[in-house]
């Protein structure tokens, strides 16, 4: 009654200093909660009755710009443990998605109610490409949280991407350039962040890390730019409709455009890729700072190469063909673990002395229980797995794991490159094999260049060296000729020379490059160094 008579709307967040007291009192030391509240209050914001569209908008912003602290305090400790099946992590996740989803929901409705008012003010008119903005960035980090728990992305969150940005297209401020936060210094529109967007998702998410996809979408921002958006399919590998709510797919020349349809392109983006790519291999120890500092540059690498592949004008597609399969195999993870049981090669007594203070000694072996995971189906070059209850609570994409077929023979190693939650909670996995005839080896260090501790050991007579455990991956021909070699992390120095130790045979090697990295492992190509 006490709003009926003060003429105010029925909502807590009713005027702008009664929203900026109530945001006062948000819990300063539990994100979660803060997150929850807020939650609350962006539910109930669309439908409250009293709010003109300009006063509905203020509050919204303010309401907005108090969750992102937040939102990336709790994304961040998320993002330091985000495995499927961990029940602290789930919760954050929660809490994150809710909060995305509220604000995606209110963000459009504020839109749609802006774009349908008879007469906007002055002021309200000058905030509508912000809004705009503000309503693409809403439904992207919805998007974003949901792939990087592997679900697929329901319709009406394309449907209020693709709304949001017609409402943009409509009011004439599509490309408009506004700061989309306070505090930011990188001026964005309303068509970037849906570029942004779509070009997260057509770099094959599902085969990235969680953090992997946060790099990913911090790097589709700065490189926005370079992306294109046209009403013609030629040169445009993707398109999409917006009157409808279906993800983008590859351009069909045959289809019947409408008016809604939007094709859009992604590889003018390569020769920036190539340079950041260049000056993180070029110089080890510089850091591109702009993707975020708690990230390393070998990681930053990782994801920078993989969108090379995907953002060109001809992304990598699936060649090989896959059959179902009903089996059960036994999977372990884990480098220390793998490097224990697959065979072992010879590597002589110095070397062996020294494997006990890496645990990789049959007097201190890791004691393990696999796990018995449903294969789906299978190729020449992979497979795919069900899980269900509590099993792979450990997954996450780029984890390396080891695979015991039926027939319980030799472990295979494989590295886990695909994930997708279904409807039923059930987590569908792709593996894909790395090699079914990994050798256990032992590598002797002899440095870099002219530092090679060869070259030392020669002029003084005398030298300690260095071993490194390592799992020999022969080619997919099984030859030794153009191998892989995994290592512990951050073993992996470029250029720098190993002997390996197999029996009485040694060869110098040289580590060429940083191919893939884990948790636990890195994966490097090397160069057999010509005997003598």
């Amino acid at each position: 009654m006490l709003g009926l008579f003060t003429k105010k709307p029925d909502h807590p967040l009713f005027d702008l200093d009664e929203t900026a007291r109530q945001l006062g009192e948000l819990p300063q030391d539990d994100a979660r909660k803060a997150l929850g509240d807020l939650t609350f209050w962006l539910e109930s914001l669309p439908a409250a009755a009293g709010f003109t569209p300009e006063m509905r908008s203020a509050v919204l912003l303010r309401v907005d710009e108090a969750a992102q602290p937040l939102c990336l305090e709790l994304l961040q400790r998320y993002l330091e443990e985000p495995h499927l099946r961990d029940f602290q992590g789930t919760h954050q996740w929660r809490a994150l998605h809710d909060l995305a989803q509220a604000l995606a929901t209110a963000w459009s409705a504020c839109l749609e109610e802006c774009l349908h008012s008879d007469k906007r003010p002055r002021e309200l008119d000058e905030r509508l490409p912000l809004l705009c903005v503000r309503q693409q960035l809403a439904v992207a980090l919805l998007l974003k949280l949901l792939l990087m728990r592997y679900l697929d992305i329901p319709a009406n969150a394309w449907r209020q991407l693709y709304a949001g940005y017609r409402a943009a297209e409509t009011l004439g401020c599509h490309e408009q350039m506004v700061l989309a936060y306070p505090g930011h210094v990188i001026h964005t529109s309303p068509q970037r962040e849906l570029l942004r967007t779509l070009a997260l998702y057509v770099a094959a998410p599902e085969t990235l890390a969680a953090d992997q996809i946060e790099v990913c979408q911090r790097i589709a921002g700065r490189l926005s730019s370079f992306f294109d958006l046209a009403t013609s399919a030629s040169g445009h590998p993707y398109q999409f409709d917006l009157e409808s709510a279906a993800a983008p797919q590859h351009t069909d020349t045959q289809s019947v455009a409408t008016p809604g349809t939007r094709y859009f392109a992604t590889h003018r983006a390569q020769p920036a890729l190539h340079k950041i790519i260049t000056q993180n291999e070029d110089d080890p120890v510089w850091r591109e700072r702009r993707f975020g500092s708690e990230f390393t540059p070998a990681g930053k690498l990782t994801v920078l190469k993989h969108l090379l592949r995907y953002w060109a004008a001809e992304p990598p597609q699936r060649h090989l063909e896959r059959r179902g399969i009903h089996a059960e195999v036994e999977v372990v993870h884990g480098f220390r673990l793998l490097s224990q049981l697959v065979p072992h090669i010879d590597a002589g007594q110095e070397a062996e002395q020294q494997a006990g203070a890496l645990g990789l000694v049959a007097t201190d072996k890791i004691e393990y229980t696999p796990e018995r995971w449903a294969v789906s189906d299978m190729s020449a070059g992979g497979l795919g797995a069900v899980l269900s209850g509590a099993q792979g609570a450990w997954i996450k994409i780029g984890d390396l794991c080891g695979i015991r077929p039926p027939n319980g023979g030799q472990w295979w190693i494989g590295m886990l490159r695909r994930l997708h939650t279904d409807d039923a909670g059930k987590v569908h996995v792709g593996i894909e094999l790395l090699s079914k005839r990994p050798a256990s080896v032992w590598l002797r260090v002899l440095g870099k260049g002219a530092e090679r501790s060869s070259n030392w050991e020669t002029s003084s007579g005398s030298f300690a060296y260095d071993y490194l455990p390592v799992i020999l991956l022969p080619d997919e021909h099984n030859s030794y000729l153009h191998a892989t070699l995994l290592l512990e992390s951050g073993k992996f120095v470029a250029d720098s020379y190993h002997q390996m130790m197999m029996g009485a045979q040694t060869r110098d090697i040289q580590l060429t490059a940083l191919l893939a990295e884990g948790e636990d492992f890195e994966q490097a190509s090397f160069a057999w160094q010509a005997a003598g």
